[in-house]
């Protein structure tokens, strides 16, 4: 799974922290930031902006990631030793969870294994979704039948006792590679969303007052997600204002995967200027920049040398061009791989990043250690779409769009120009629509390219410059935006778990929030079935290669670069480390300030 920065960096994905200029003696870190939607709670909207608060405030999820990617359990604080894990005679796998004593939300009052089957159950119900709010648990035993309201009895999810409850996945969904991400999830503060709502558990699952839990849903969506002051992470939500996030250290906070508590006392998250971050840091009134993706800001910061500690690695993801495979001209694969002939990457990634960006061919990032392993293969095996008008002609001639306005007449290349359009058989012109982000260079860079190149093999191109929740909002809603769009850019983030499912498969192709291409390929439906479902290290990269062969043929979305990111920070903020798969906002009780 993936998610947009949103990170999205829809705006090259930048993340600056900011050091606030006031006085030394002060222990808090300003973060700058692209804008938030306000959403600090997971199951509702996807921007990366938003996760990092996600990750600050909320905790003790059994289930963590280390610092080269592996799931691993969190028994340093969170678990009282790995779960029980056994196989059923029906082919479900049951996992048994025990809490350590003691956990405690920033109330004082406790965590429970209420808490954690609370969770469960009112993500996987029917009442979450009517609330707006985007399900999951579709792995569990029972799932379906409650989430279409045919029961009130959630039967994958179980309480035992105070501190320990039982997950137990269906059958159906095993095996999966990734199999710890099934009992992944936070607590949800019970004694604070439904303090009175029953929670009846037995050996058929757990019982809940769907009326009840309707009500529940609809203030989880409409209060809580935009104001958590209930928490259990190493920080407490204060309030979000004028684009500005105000944060706390939670003082009842256990600890993180290392039992390491924080030692900073506030933070602000605030949406600034990404143009002006590096210059905002050299001129000393911000104490870190983060995500640092162009050439110009990198060189201008290791210039300084010692005055700030650098922290670089490969990015897990890459900047891309999404389509909408579900409407218009670029439902037609081989629209879509025109439009990738039409574009120099190398310049796209040259427009910010110089010497600091670099090719991507399909749906990887080259953090990923299945990518390192098989760099010499994805080079070999799969097409990089070149730069090519004749190619991108010869992909729109095997396309519905071949024909001049009549409809009839096979459209003649040589006479290509920006009055010579292609129509197909229905007397449709060749038309696409792009929106792009302000104040961001690849948009800048595409716009350049595609209004040149475009009326070359006969396509009409416009793009449309917005801010980044509006595109975001278009993409996601896919058929309910108001304004339908072709062409996206923005950019990619992998989470824990590289888990094409849910973007990709045709299951959600009509889906809000999920698989906003709107794809449905039956053969990338079956290898990405195959993907999840490998057995070992081996089977997964053979099912790997196959995914990215046939992903490289359909482009969902186009790739446009990949790239190191660069963070840094202040010779006085100490401890300073990051890695693509924990970042600021996962790392964050490393970090003093002195």
């Amino acid at each position: 799974m993936k998610k947009l920065l949103t990170l999205a960096a829809a705006a090259l994905m930048v993340v600056s922290l900011a050091g606030c200029g006031g006085k030394k003696s002060e222990n808090k870190l300003v973060v700058g930031t692209q804008d938030m939607n306000g959403d600090f709670v997971e199951g509702v909207t996807n921007s990366s902006y938003d996760a990092d608060v996600r990750k600050l405030i909320h905790g003790y999820n059994p289930v963590d990631v280390d610092n080269d990617g592996n799931l691993i359990w969190e028994t340093k604080v969170t678990l009282d030793g790995e779960p029980k894990v056994e196989e059923n005679k029906d082919g479900s796998k049951t996992f048994t969870l025990k809490l350590q004593k003691d956990l405690k939300w920033n109330d004082g009052e406790p965590v429970t294994a209420d808490d954690y089957v609370f969770n469960f159950v009112l993500r996987a119900s029917q009442e979450f979704t009517k609330a707006g709010c985007n399900p999951s648990g579709v792995e569990l035993v029972g799932f379906d039948k409650f989430n279409n309201g045919k029961t009130d009895t959630l039967a994958g999810v179980k309480k035992i006792d105070d501190l320990t409850f039982s997950v137990t996945i269906s059958k159906e969904n095993l095996p999966y590679y990734w199999e710890k991400k099934f009992v992944m999830g936070e607590p949800l503060p019970k004694h604070a969303l439904a303090k009175d709502l029953a929670l009846d558990s037995s050996d058929e699952g757990t019982k809940v007052d769907n009326k009840a839990l309707a009500d529940v849903a609809v203030n989880f969506k409409n209060e809580y997600v935009k104001n958590p002051t209930v928490t259990c992470g190493a920080y407490n939500f204060k309030g979000y204002k004028n684009k500005q996030v105000q944060l706390e250290a939670n003082k009842e906070y256990g600890g993180d995967w290392k039992g390491k508590k924080p030692a900073i006392e506030k933070i602000v998250m605030k949406a600034i200027d990404a143009d002006k971050d590096a210059d905002t840091l050299v001129a000393g009134e911000v104490d870190m920049i983060f995500g640092v993706v162009e050439a110009e800001k990198i060189d201008k910061v290791k210039e300084k040398g010692d005055a700030y500690t650098i922290s670089n690695y490969p990015r897990n993801g890459y900047g891309t061009m999404p389509l909408s495979c579900y409407y218009g001209a670029t439902k037609d694969v081989n629209v879509r791989q025109a439009i990738a002939y039409l574009i120099n990457t190398d310049a796209i990634s040259n427009a910010a990043m110089k010497g600091y960006g670099y090719a991507c061919y399909s749906d990887y990032g080259p953090a990923q250690k299945v990518y390192q392993k098989n760099k010499a293969w994805v080079k070999k095996e799969l097409n990089p779409y070149t730069f090519s008008v004749e190619k991108a002609n010869k992909s729109l001639d095997e396309s519905s769009y071949r024909f001049e306005k009549d409809g009839t007449t096979p459209y003649d290349s040589s006479k290509a120009s920006a009055d010579y359009l292609r129509y197909n058989d229905k007397g449709e012109v060749l038309s696409i629509s792009h929106i792009g982000t302000d104040k961001n260079p690849i948009t800048d860079s595409i716009k350049l390219q595609l209004t040149k190149n475009a009326p070359l093999v006969g396509m009409k191109y416009e793009i449309t410059v917005k801010d980044f929740p509006t595109m975001i909002k278009c993409y996601s809603d896919k058929q309910k935006s108001d304004v339908q769009y072709n062409v996206y850019n923005m950019a990619t983030a992998y989470t824990e778990v590289p888990d094409p499912y849910d973007e990709l498969h045709g299951k959600y192709a009509e889906y809000p929030n999920y698989n906003p291409s709107g794809i449905n390929d039956a053969e990338l439906n079956k290898i990405i079935e195959k993907l999840r479902t490998s057995s070992s290290t081996e089977e997964y990269e053979a099912n790997w290669k196959e995914y990215q062969k046939r992903w490289n043929y359909l482009l969902p979305v186009i790739p446009t670069y990949t790239n190191d990111y660069y963070d840094f920070a202040a010779s006085k903020v100490k401890g300073f480390k990051t890695s693509p798969f924990r970042n600021w906002a996962k790392n964050i009780c490393n970090f003093t300030i002195e």
